[in-house]
């Protein structure tokens, strides 16, 4: 799994905005201080939590782990995350779909920019078509 920066970015933004996480198995997290020393098979500083016992254990806890990993949502992620906090899958392929993200082959950084702009505001953001609603 390759993340962009942009995409990485859009994940210290998550996380100054408070976006829950609980380290599991199966998150992708940026190793923000360096401290892993074996190389990432991913790209550099992005690592998969496989054997979450190692983790933990080897960074000094869970809330250590938190301070110096940022999780990386997934598009399974980041759906789950959008949904639980309102943002409905009409609007979600409303979002898609006008930012072309489909046929630019960024679906993943949309769902990252639609979260962004959801945990900004705490408010879904309202697309073209749901305006055009709201106004009949």
């Amino acid at each position: 799994m390759n993340f962009s920066s942009q995409e990485i970015e859009l994940a210290r933004s998550l996380r100054q905005r408070g976006i829950p996480w609980e380290p599991e198995a199966g998150n992708y997290v940026y190793d923000l201080t360096g401290f892993c020393k074996q190389k990432s098979p991913f790209q550099e500083r992005v690592y998969f939590i496989l054997n979450y016992p190692y983790f933990m254990r080897n960074v000094g806890g869970v809330d250590r782990f938190k301070e110096i990993m940022l999780w990386l949502p997934t598009w399974e992620n980041l759906r789950d995350l959008l949904r639980v906090h309102g943002i409905s899958d009409q609007q979600v392929s409303l979002h898609l779909a006008e930012t072309q993200a489909i046929e630019n082959g960024t679906e993943r950084l949309a769902l990252y920019q639609l979260a962004e702009a959801t945990f900004t505001s705490q408010e879904p953001p309202i697309h073209s078509s749901d305006r055009e609603s709201l106004q009949r």
